[in-house]
């Protein structure tokens, strides 16, 4: 085999390699954004309820049905 073969397959490789991290590293940026999301949308509603009573536990597990 020539060196120009085993250094074009090295490459090939070595890009999968980058592309596969590259990917992990999307996946927990996205996840990441996700839990940020997730909090600002929580403090907006604390805020936006800061205040008013509650629901009582026994009327929210009736209305999500646990």
């Amino acid at each position: 085999m020539s060196t120009a073969v085993i250094s074009r397959k090295t490459e090939r490789t070595n890009l999968d390699v980058q592309i596969r991290r590259a990917k992990a590293v999307l996946r927990e940026l996205r996840d990441a954004l996700e839990d940020l999301e997730d909090r600002r949308d929580l403090a907006a509603a604390k805020k936006r309820n800061a205040g008013r009573p509650g629901t009582p536990w026994n009327q929210a597990a009736k209305e999500l049905g646990i």
